[in-house]
């Protein structure tokens, strides 16, 4: 839709080779998945298979060892394909890159590998059900005892989080690592662990895609499962959470864009007395102005992209993108229920309408809400004079 310079020959190539993946493997299942509000297991281990995991781990832990490049092309192509239920980028360029940076050897050779085959399924709890995501109100802790780590507390909403095989729980240590910073631990814990139990929540916005409920009462895990070093949860979390609300950014402009495609088509191919709805100027000026909208969009993420491999990527930039996108992508998914008429209300057009409309609405949550990312651009500004 627009014109890009971030890729080259070999990353075309890739993306062909994951559009035929999700072709043939994912999308004739997908309103299957949808309606049974579940994704079946092994269709992550066929996307690892595929290599579509793990695109920037290096080889020697399983992955292919390329740049971010691939992996914004498998978001982007899940986006297009209007893919929620296998959700990918959460396995690999969420979970995988803390246990790639922080984690021991055996921690890495242990975990990188399962994740990359798609073996075993990650997720990052973080959310709890009395003050969202917020770092400084975590209830949940992790007792020292002896040489073991003792965990309670609640985990919500947490994706993957009624699958996972091991979850990185962030967790109240005994002090923070740095001054009054939140003392927050990063812990992995296996499922399978005693002591922790998941169930799943049905949802009405993005229903394929695994979200659950932990709950840990007396989890007992060794010392040697934490994740970095004790009390430093807060300083890798504002480190990490960076890009992860740039991957949720890439994933928001690919839906706009394959939102507008489609909403375009449609207004073409609506008649009215007088012609297309595009031969009236009201439809065509509010498609104009959230066409202009994806554009800047789009040159914003495609700048942002290459900062993550350079290693000098701004977090404040991953909450402008996310914010800008996801607001993008709930004003295209409303217009999209308003331009089809009845059709935006009935029927197969209608129920794929009203679908995005409460899909955009998830992505206005998670990852930080639009006003928490709202608050956090505006309480950078002042130091950033």
């Amino acid at each position: 839709m627009f014109n890009r310079t971030l890729f080259d020959p070999e990353h075309d190539a890739w993306r062909a080779e994951v559009s035929r993946f999700l072709t043939s493997e994912v999308v004739p299942q997908h309103d299957r998945w949808v309606a049974d509000k579940k994704t079946p297991r092994d269709i992550w281990q066929r996307a690892g298979a595929a290599g579509l995991l793990g695109r920037g781990i290096p080889r020697q832990y399983g992955g292919a060892g390329r740049d971010f490049r691939d992996s914004a092309i498998v978001i982007e192509e899940l986006a297009r394909h209007r893919v929620h239920g296998l959700f990918t980028c959460l396995q690999s360029d969420i979970v995988a890159p803390f246990i790639l940076r922080l984690g021991t050897d055996a921690q890495k050779d242990r975990l990188l590998p399962a994740l990359c085959q798609g073996e075993t399924l990650g997720a990052l709890a973080l959310t709890e059900p009395q003050g969202g995501s917020a770092m400084s109100d975590m209830a949940t802790t992790a007792r020292n005892s002896g040489e073991s780590l003792v965990l309670n507390g609640c985990k919500t909403h947490i994706s993957n989080g009624s699958v996972a095989d091991v979850v990185i729980v962030a967790a109240q240590s005994a002090r923070g690592a740095i001054g009054d910073q939140p003392g927050l631990s990063l812990v992995l814990v296996e499922t399978e662990r005693p002591g922790i139990s998941q169930q799943a929540i049905q949802k009405c916005g993005m229903p394929a895609l695994d979200t659950g409920r932990i709950s840990l009462e007396d989890c007992v895990v060794p010392r040697g499962n934490l994740l970095g070093a004790e009390g430093m949860g807060f300083v890798y979390l504002m480190s990490f959470l960076g890009v992860e609300r740039l991957v949720l950014a890439i994933y928001a402009q690919g839906c706009c864009e394959r939102i507008l495609q489609d909403l375009i088509r449609d207004c073409d191919a609506r008649r009215t007395p007088q012609g297309s709805l595009l031969d009236h100027q009201n439809p065509r000026f509010a498609l104009a102005d959230l066409y202009s909208e994806c554009a800047v969009n789009r040159s914003f993420i495609d700048q942002c992209i290459p900062q993550v491999q350079d290693g000098r990527f701004d977090p404040k930039s991953a909450c402008i993108a996310k914010l800008r996108t996801t607001a993008t992508l709930k004003k295209l998914a409303a217009l999209g229920v308003q331009l089809r008429g009845a059709g935006g209300i009935s029927g197969d057009s209608g129920a794929a309408a009203s679908q995005d409309l409460l899909d955009a609405s998830v992505q206005s949550i998670w990852g930080g809400t639009s006003e928490i990312l709202q608050d956090l651009i505006g309480r950078s500004m002042a130091s950033g004079l």
